[in-house]
């Protein structure tokens, strides 16, 4: 665990010094949400602040980003940060990733203890304007024995994108004891210009578990 958490920073450092000369952004942007659900599963049971701070140097990116649940509930606070790089084609872009996730309000282990993160290695597609399609993959590869794998598909109609996401086996971190649809739904989103230089982004989303037979509805405001 202790090789792979270093593995996560050379990566991101490496990143920052290979796109050095390449166009780069730094942007700062957060949403509150009415809760935070990840994956068809709710954490905190409360409304969400989200933060995010990203860099971008040509095709790469590197980021964090955050949930605090506004009455405190330790549940809802967590605090990650990522890396990706994307293959732009005529075909659709590609993108590989790496998330650590992270929960600094863990009774049992703080920031700085090995358990405390949980490193997932992803590989995700997005489509073209007339094949809207978009697919990612994700494994855990540390502090889950299960080596939890997901798996989530989305179309995009206008405004609208349709996403259904599963796990292919059991799982204790998604709460399954086999194959089963964990996430599914639709979301909509719409930018509301309010001067020529500040707009607020709209999104709402419906989200099914059918697995563990619960219901969301998410409403969130972006700045």
């Amino acid at each position: 665990m202790k090789t792979k958490s270093k593995a996560f920073a050379l990566l991101l450092a490496g990143s920052l010094f290979f796109a050095a000369d390449a166009y780069s952004q730094l942007s700062f942007g957060t949403e509150v949400y009415n809760r935070y659900v990840w994956r068809g599963a709710d954490f905190g049971n409360s409304p969400s602040i989200q933060p995010d701070i990203n860099y971008t140097a040509g095709n790469f990116e590197i980021g964090t980003w955050a949930a605090f649940a506004t009455t405190g509930n330790p549940a809802g606070t967590e605090v990650d940060f990522y890396s990706s790089y994307t293959f732009v084609t005529d075909a659709g872009d590609v993108s590989l990733s790496v998330t650590d996730y992270t929960f600094p309000d863990d009774p049992i282990n703080n920031y700085f203890s090995n358990e405390s993160h949980f490193i997932e290695i992803g590989a995700g597609y997005a489509g073209t304007e007339s094949f809207p399609i978009t697919v990612f993959t994700g494994v855990f590869v540390t502090n889950d024995d299960d080596y939890s794998v997901y798996t989530e598909l989305g179309y995009e109609v206008g405004e609208i994108t349709l996403f259904m996401g599963f796990t292919p086996s059991e799982s204790q971190l998604y709460g399954t004891t086999g194959a089963g649809i964990i996430n599914t739904g639709f979301s909509v989103s719409r930018d509301v210009q309010i001067t020529e230089m500040f707009s607020l982004g709209l999104n709402g989303s419906v989200i099914a578990n059918p697995y563990s037979d619960n219901l969301f509805f998410l409403i969130g405001l972006g700045f």
